[in-house]
């Protein structure tokens, strides 16, 4: 299925000011890429109270203060669904840790593939100096992912999510993600309500979980590549406090799938 209108989405919050110049110099480069294939590419920032996200850049949702990923992903997202010129793919990633120039490889991938419905790129967590490990290593720690989300098997999920392979590279067709946002916002809902406190980090996770549930055959995943983590992402308590979130998440998703 031919795709010739995209949008990518990037939340921003304390990202420095070199970090965003340098992705987008890649979003430049992937805009040239995709007009000599006649392929409409829009891209856009989620402004989540960000300290130095330049005035010129295209913002499509403007938070005056940090309200946390979650909500800003939301409202980036409602606002993609409520775009004039509707897209037919909506590409969701990071400055920090993903590679903008793999978009046409993730359009390429859709192209290919009727059936797919949302695509997820983990990136591996790695620091120069250190060993590489094995794509074939790597391939297996996907596959077993891949086991736990549908029906959702916690220890599978855990063992995987977070602890070397951030999955916030994700996108979607259209109709999926319009299909997915109701049960999105009932999890953020059900989150406040038992946690007593909004959701900031692991809505990802929690895509990922909605997305295998109503999509069995119509998610894949490829390897997004290599990233180097800050520096505060590296500690064993930034690790567990993150798979405490992920614990959250997939609670959720149980809950959600009996309701």
């Amino acid at each position: 299925m031919y795709l010739k209108n995209i949008v990518a989405i990037t939340p921003v919050w304390n990202e420095p000011l070199g970090l965003i110049q340098k992705f987008l110099s890649g979003i430049k480069r992937v805009r040239s890429i995709l007009a000599e294939k006649e392929i409409g590419f829009r891209h856009f920032f989620l402004d989540d109270g960000a300290l130095h996200l330049p005035d010129e850049c295209s913002i499509l949702v403007r938070h005056k203060e940090n309200l946390r990923l979650a909500k800003t992903l939301v409202d980036g997202y409602e606002a993609v669904l409520n775009l004039k010129s509707v897209p037919d793919l909506v590409i969701r990633l990071d400055c920090q840790e993903h590679d903008p120039e793999k978009i046409p490889f993730v359009i390429d991938h859709f192209s290919h593939a009727s059936q797919l419905q949302a695509l997820f790129l983990p990136v591996w967590y790695w620091v120069k100096g250190e060993d590489r490990p094995l794509m074939k290593d790597i391939t297996m720690m996907i596959t077993k992912f891949i086991s736990g989300i549908s029906p959702v098997n916690r220890q599978a999920v855990l063992e995987v999510y977070n602890q070397k392979f951030p999955l916030g590279y994700q996108a979607f067709r259209i109709a999926a993600l319009r299909k997915l946002m109701n049960p999105l916002k009932k999890g953020l809902v059900l989150f406040q309500q038992k946690f007593n406190t909004s959701a900031s980090w692991g809505l990802d996770l929690l895509v990922i979980l909605l997305a295998a549930k109503e999509y069995p055959e119509g998610v894949d995943f490829i390897f997004g590549g290599w990233s180097e983590p800050w520096q505060e992402n590296r500690s064993p308590e930034k690790i567990d406090a993150q798979r405490v979130k992920a614990e959250a998440m997939v609670e959720l998703a149980e809950e959600l799938d009996y309701q």
